[in-house]
């Protein structure tokens, strides 16, 4: 069948004067309390028991010079089971209170069943003193109003919805797993999330209290994060005395996982390998390596990687990889499954260069914020020009993997937007099980699919492609995966909240493993695993490696294979066109149509899978050429749905496309069923 190139069109769309969403103004209510009295005065003794706490706050805040307008103190609103909340958006800057965060608090989703859970939201909400005197006089009109008068006071609905309204202690501003939390008078490191308004009060109280920070302060629109040094009741005077916390999570920093199991081959065979390599042209795409660093003297991997290529983010770190995993990344961004060369006997032509940034150098006691470390690592390689797709395949240990933004995918997703002119493309992993050889695998976790090991930050990041890991690798019966399926440690979404992204968006070749004598547990099988450069040449040039980080790194490699193909094309075009070439395997859908047999909805089932693999593992032919029957149109446009205001976002425009269909072929085709399949690749703010 005959190949072609896609079809490539830019701003085809036209802009709607104006746009509504049909769902405004349908905000989900409370239903109504039926001895309202009661209930109000219930909420008027809660407040009444935090007039003291707004009084000690007020003093104290005055003695570290914050301005009496911004004075004011956080307090905690929890709804009754199963009604919602209506403390309006997620704002930091209004006059008189702000919302800080909105959470739900339920066991977990069930996916075996389309039953309501019994939940609670619980909101952080900021009040001056004056927006705590407004929210005290409404709640005293909230008790005496009576059905039938014309207009329902102010804040009816909240005081309709909540159960309770309580002091905020760390507890309450801590947003990260408890088990993380640090329970001792020792200081300790915490991520700190506060208001940008306040940078400067805040940075006094600091040095006033002795609190220190690690590395440096990553600001977002309304948000600044720091790392900071403290004790328990250090950040307990400074949540009190500045009124500028908006919440507190663990310090992280970027993990880098490698199986490392040399196969019996030899020097002479790389050797002979890298005399048929023809580098790529200078002006090629780059896969940037965020990494462990990068063994650049491989004789697969020095002609692609010069030395003034290799930066590190940290003096002290070693550019050139103490560790490993990082010239392991290097020969599969470049190669893909090494095998396939060393099999070969032909000249094989690359078409992408290199660049490594130390991230990470586990074993160091110079540690970064993760998030820190991919701003710099960014900041140092784009003072060269040069097309380039990021490789992330470390993921940030210890943040939430429950799907909500943290600071390493917020910074993710910012540098990502860049201004929205030059934007950026991030291929990230979504992290494996944690084994060790005292702790391996269970092979119990695959028949879930390891549901409770939730996808690591900073893969839950909108703008990133977000790869997982399936394998088409089964050399021997005795394999934990079946053909097609999830590679057996690769994390799932399976836990997380169905208001989440989609994540993984696609599914690389992670390896597969085999069960052990045991029966209850399995290891990498050497045959079955991504063979690459290993660091140490003239002891292992050739290793193996596998899971979410050899499916990270041969994304990347795809990436840049389309950016070469398609020169100038935008980097969401390119995250579009990977993930809309990808398919589903016999054996997802065979999974998918299991959970159907069970009783799950459609609907619930594809969530489900989804939620697995993605949209599934990428089809090089389809991401590449259009054919006779298989056309792809690629239309860049540019699109801004909402607008902010200054209190608030709000829905700005839409588009409307009309696609330049050759009608005549159309017509020719008569009754043949056609397939249209739509994918919109973009990147927010």
């Amino acid at each position: 069948m005959a190949r072609y190139d896609h079809i490539r069109l830019r701003n085809l769309g036209v802009a709607s004067a104006e746009f509504a969403s049909p769902d405004v103004g349908r905000k989900s209510r409370p239903t109504f309390v039926e001895r309202r009295r009661e209930h109000g005065q219930r909420l008027a003794r809660d407040l009444d028991q935090l007039r003291a706490m707004f009084a000690s706050s007020m003093e104290r805040q005055a003695l570290y010079g914050i301005p009496e307008k911004k004075r004011g103190s956080a307090i905690s609103i929890t709804s009754r089971p199963g009604q919602p909340l209506d403390v309006g958006t997620l704002k930091l800057e209004t006059r008189d209170y702000s919302v800080l965060g909105v959470k739900l608090i339920k066991t977990r989703r069930n996916h075996d069943s389309n039953e309501n859970e019994t939940t609670r939201q619980q909101a952080r909400v900021f009040y001056t003193q004056k927006g705590f005197e407004q929210l005290l006089n409404r709640l005293d009109e909230y008790i005496d109003w009576k059905p039938g008068r014309p207009r329902r006071p102010l804040n009816f609905w909240l005081f309709e919805g909540a159960e309770s309204f309580d002091e905020m202690g760390i507890e309450g501003y801590w947003n990260d797993d408890r088990g993380r939390m640090p329970r001792t008078a020792k200081r300790a490191e915490w991520e700190v999330w506060t208001r940008a308004s306040l940078s400067e009060e805040l940075d006094d109280a600091m040095r006033e209290l002795e609190i220190s920070s690690r590395g440096n302060v990553t600001e977002f629109q309304d948000i600044a994060v720091h790392n900071m040094l403290a004790t328990r009741a250090q950040i307990q005077e400074l949540i009190i005395g500045t009124g500028a916390i908006v919440e507190l999570r663990g310090a992280s920093n970027f993990v880098a996982r490698d199986h490392d199991i040399p196969p019996s081959l030899r020097q002479e065979r790389v050797h002979e390998l890298a005399a048929r390599v023809q580098s790529a042209q200078v002006t090629d795409p780059i896969v940037t390596l965020l990494d462990t660093g990068v063994a650049r003297t491989h004789p697969l991997l020095k002609q692609s990687l010069p030395a003034n290529r290799c930066y590190t983010v940290n003096p002290r770190w070693d550019p050139f990889d103490s560790n490993g995993h990082g010239t392991c990344m290097a020969g599969v961004a470049l190669f893909g499954d090494l095998s396939s060369a060393l099999n070969s006997t032909g000249p094989i032509t690359l078409t992408a260069n290199l660049e490594s940034v130390t991230v990470s150098e586990p074993g160091s006691n110079a540690r970064l914020p993760a998030r820190d470390a991919l701003a710099r690592a960014v900041n140092l390689v784009e003072r060269n020009p040069g097309n380039r797709v990021y490789c992330l395949a470390a993921t940030s240990v210890g943040e939430a993997e429950s799907g909500i933004p943290t600071s390493t995918s917020a910074t993710l997703d910012k540098l990502a937007f860049g201004d929205g002119e030059d934007t950026r493309l991030f291929c990230t992993a979504v992290g494996n099980v944690d084994t060790a050889a005292t702790n391996p695998y269970q092979i119990s976790q695959y028949d879930r699919l390891n549901e409770f090991h939730g996808i690591q930050s900073p893969a839950q990041s909108f703008n990133a492609l977000s790869v997982g890991a399936a394998t088409q690798l089964r050399s021997i019966a005795n394999l934990v995966a079946p053909v097609g399926d999830l590679s057996p440690t690769s994390r799932t979404a399976l836990s997380w909240d169905d208001e989440r992204a989609h994540k993984p968006d696609i599914v690389m070749e992670g390896g597969n493993h085999i069960i052990r004598s045991c029966g209850k547990t399995s290891q990498p099988h050497p045959n079955d695993m991504v063979m690459t450069t290993g660091r140490d040449f003239q002891k292992m040039p050739i290793t193996i490696t596998g899971e979410t980080s050899a499916a990270t790194a041969a994304a990347a490699r795809l990436a840049a294979k389309v950016m070469h193909r398609y020169p100038g094309i935008r980097p969401e075009t390119v995250r579009g066109l990977i993930v809309n070439s990808a398919r589903w395997t016999e054996a997802m859908e065979a999974r998918m149509k299991l959970l159907v047999r069970r009783g799950m909805s459609e609907s619930r089932a594809a969530y489900h899978i989804l939620s697995c693999y993605g949209w599934g593992i990428p089809d090089e032919d389809r991401l590449f050429n259009s054919a006779d029957n298989a056309l792809t149109l690629l239309v860049e446009d540019t699109m801004q749905p909402y607008e902010r205001t200054k209190t608030s976002s709000k829905l700005h425009e839409m588009k409307f496309f009309k696609l330049p269909w050759p009608d005549d072929a159309l017509r020719k085709l008569g009754g043949t069923q056609i397939q249209v399949r739509c994918m919109l690749s973009c990147t927010e703010k």
